[in-house]
């Protein structure tokens, strides 16, 4: 499950080092994977609901991913209607999906859809690892996970491939955003799946 989750983070990271373009990746490998996900989490709807259901891991992880990456655009929206340059790379993820920058209307549909799609991803990979344990923490490791990721993906070209400025404003402002997506994560989580680490 986390592997399949991640193949969302790979169809970027392996086009940052070009290993194949988002186009062809989100052609033939991010429809199947994602269809993979979606066949686990039905197929084990009815299955005792207990930390290692792997079903639970794609219906929580996702949800609690999407309401944290809301949560983490609504942060930011106030500084990108100041002039803050942090939603400048959803249309071009939509341009690398689509191989082309037009129509817009899709461009920006595919650019915001990969955007939550790796919220969901981020959610099912947290849940996939973290109920390897008896009695998780879902808070504070959420929020470890979060910026964990963050400083990953400093360490890739990612500012520099989409022209954003790596200053101390950016720094503050993606390292506190994605603080409140592990906070939003991690509450949601604690919610959802801690009365069933509490009955392993």
């Amino acid at each position: 499950m986390f592997f399949l989750a991640f193949l969302s983070f790979a169809c970027l990271l392996g086009n940052f080092y070009g290993y194949w373009t988002m186009h062809a990746f989100g052609c033939w490998v991010l429809p199947p994977s994602t269809g993979l996900l979606i066949a686990v989490g039905w197929l084990n709807r009815h299955r005792s609901k207990d930390l290692d259901n792997a079903g639970l891991w794609v219906v929580h992880g996702a949800i609690g991913g999407l309401v944290a990456a809301v949560a983490y655009d609504l942060y930011r929206l106030p500084f990108v209607l100041n002039g803050a340059p942090l939603f400048q790379v959803f249309p071009k993820f939509g341009e690398l999906l689509l191989g082309s920058p037009e129509p817009r209307w899709l461009v920006h549909t595919l650019g915001w859809s990969y955007h939550f799609s790796n919220g969901a991803a981020l959610g099912i990979m947290f849940l996939a690892m973290l109920t390897a344990f008896r009695r998780p923490n879902f808070l504070p490791a959420a929020i470890g996970w979060a910026l964990f990721v963050e400083t990953m993906l400093l360490l890739t070209p990612y500012a520099s491939f989409f022209g954003l400025p790596l200053n101390g404003q950016f720094l503050f402002l993606t390292v506190s955003a994605h603080l409140i997506f592990g906070v939003v994560l991690g509450i949601y989580c604690q919610k959802r799946m801690k009365p069933l680490s509490a009955r392993a």
